[in-house]
Order: structure tokens, then C-alpha cells, then sequence
């Protein structure tokens, strides 16, 4: 009877991946934004790891790094809901009163950047969520 092959040895190492599959680089999120303008974080921040595990050198498995993103808390969040509020200002705010030509603009743009950066997002949600790029 064959001895079935260690399952590590089922993980590729980093540099076995394809480059098309790698992760070109981490993100590492240090801006946060409030009241309508990106603040910089200075506080703790969190690591994210995929699901997606690589063999080290050693041979030992590790979940590959996509960044790190603000630790943020409870007055944080208290204080984003209150500038969400503010922003809507109950139906007069500047998005709900903006005109649907406006609005249309707004996502044309929104949509623009997001195919801009479509390659490097599609390869962030694989990282993410461990799904193949099909």
C-alpha cells in the first residue's frame, strides 16, 4: 500500500505561485474617512491573513498577509454613525437632495476607478476568500 503524500506538501511555496495569482503587494489601510474627508490612522491596527496558506522555507504552512487595516472602537464607530447622520441631515443632505444627473456622474466616476483597478481587486477577493479567479 502507498503512503499518501503529506498533506503540506499539497500547499505551494510563495514562490511556486503563479505570478498572474500573486499578491503584488499588501495593503496596509492607515486612512479612515470621516465627516467626508480621509483622516490618517495613528492608533493600533489589525492584520488581515487569507485563508489561503503558502509552505515557508521550513515547509511549515502560513496564511499569506494581505495588510492590515485601524483597530478601530466603539467612540470611532459612534462617531462615524453621528457624521453619517450629519451628512444625511435628515433628507436635505448634499446626496439626497443631489440631482439624478448628479447622482449619475457620481457612480460613473465611482465605477470608472473601480475598472481601473479591477485586476488588483479581483486578486484582493481571491486572497480574501480563497476562490479561484474563474
Amino acid at each position: 500500500m502507498t503512503q499518501a503524500p503529506d498533506l503540506r506538501s499539497r500547499f505551494p511555496a510563495e514562490g511556486e505561485l503563479p505570478a498572474w495569482a500573486r499578491l503584488a503587494e499588501p495593503v496596509h489601510q492607515r486612512t479612515y474617512l470621516l465627516d467626508g474627508r480621509l483622516r490618517s490612522w495613528e492608533g493600533e491596527c489589525k492584520p488581515v491573513l487569507s485563508p489561503v496558506c503558502t509552505r515557508d522555507a521550513d515547509g511549515e504552512l502560513r496564511q499569506v498577509s494581505l495588510g492590515s487595516h485601524p483597530q478601530m472602537n466603539v467612540d470611532d464607530a459612534d462617531a462615524a454613525v453621528d457624521a453619517a447622520a450629519r451628512a444625511y441631515d435628515c433628507g436635505r443632505g448634499a446626496w439626497p437632495t443631489m440631482t439624478v444627473a448628479g447622482r449619475i456622474a457620481a457612480m460613473q466616476k465611482f465605477v470608472a476607478g473601480m475598472r481601473a483597478r479591477r485586476d488588483r481587486v479581483v486578486n484582493l477577493i481571491m486572497w480574501e476568500i480563497g476562490k479561484s479567479l474563474a
